[in-house]
């Protein structure tokens, strides 16, 4: 690959940057998990002014440890060293790491590792789709979002740093990288659409990673997997319109999974699903086919 990493804009650790020394004691003075982000931003060099070095503008607000580019040519910046916290989320923080009910000292910030990559985003006023964009409902199951597609080039550097980072701190499991949306559902929508089986199985080299999320994309399937647990839609059932059935149908399940029980179809929601499933003896494509 024929991509360089940028030292450049490495965040001071100094007080008055989004950036803290080491990791935690609530933690074990380690990260616990990988939370992806897309910038809104299309360009790094754009992304680097804004998360960067010592004069970017969210300078005390917000940064992340890497900024990963569009193109090999521009590479990977990182802002902050894997020893240390960056400041990426933590506002309106539902969960942690592993799908749980995130206290304070759990925080985005305090127990991920943040990475940002220069993405538009999705659909909106003065960013319109194009045809290759992907299409997938938001975490209330309601909106159906089009969001602008990962490069190639943008793909293989999210595997390297996904390796560097597993290099460096190999307890980090597979089901602990989610995207922002996940552990601030309702509040963030970053990174709707992504292909993350795809990414975890190079990361991690294992191929037997299930895709949890692909066939979840829909309201309709989501419908059809409560259907298939036994839970009561009514008589509209799986007509891909999420009402009052669905959505208490979800927090049933939620309860019955002993997760945390928020009106979101989260990351951690797919991996439940897929435990359920299991049990059944079959897979979230099998269900969610037809």
């Amino acid at each position: 690959m024929a991509f360089k990493y940028n030292n450049s804009a490495i965040i001071p650790l100094k007080p008055g940057h989004s950036v803290s020394k080491g990791w935690t004691s609530v933690t074990g003075n380690k990260p616990m998990g990988v939370t992806w982000h897309w910038t809104a931003i299309e360009s790094l060099s754009v992304t680097r002014s804004v998360l960067g070095g010592p004069s970017a503008t969210s300078k005390g607000i917000a940064s992340a440890h890497y900024g990963i580019g569009r193109t090999f040519a521009e590479g990977v910046d990182r802002y902050v060293s894997l020893e240390n916290r960056s400041w990426h989320a933590g506002k309106n923080q539902v969960m942690r790491w592993d799908g749980k009910k995130s206290l304070k000292t759990e925080s985005g910030a305090r127990a991920c590792i943040g990475i940002e990559t220069c993405n538009l985003g999705y659909e909106r006023p003065g960013v319109p789709a194009k045809a290759d964009w992907i299409k997938a409902v938001n975490t209330d199951s309601k909106w159906l979002m089009k969001m602008q597609p990962w490069t190639d080039e943008q793909f293989e550097m999210m595997v390297a740093v996904g390796k560097e980072i597993l290099a460096r701190w190999q307890h980090i499991e597979v089901r602990h990288h989610h995207g922002h949306h996940d552990i601030c559902p309702g509040y963030k929508q970053d990174v709707a659409g992504f292909s993350f089986a795809k990414l975890l199985r190079r990361i991690y080299d294992d191929d037997d990673i299930p895709d949890v999320w692909a066939d979840l994309w829909s309201t309709q399937a989501r419908q059809k997997i409560l259907v298939f647990l036994g839970y009561d839609l009514g008589p509209w059932g799986a007509d891909g319109h999420w009402g009052e059935f669905s959505q208490r149908a979800l927090d049933d399940f939620q309860k019955q999974c002993k997760a945390v029980r928020v009106p979101h179809w989260t990351t951690f929601t797919c991996w439940d699903v897929h435990d359920a499933l299991a049990t059944r003896g079959t897979t979230i494509a099998a269900v969610t086919a037809g």
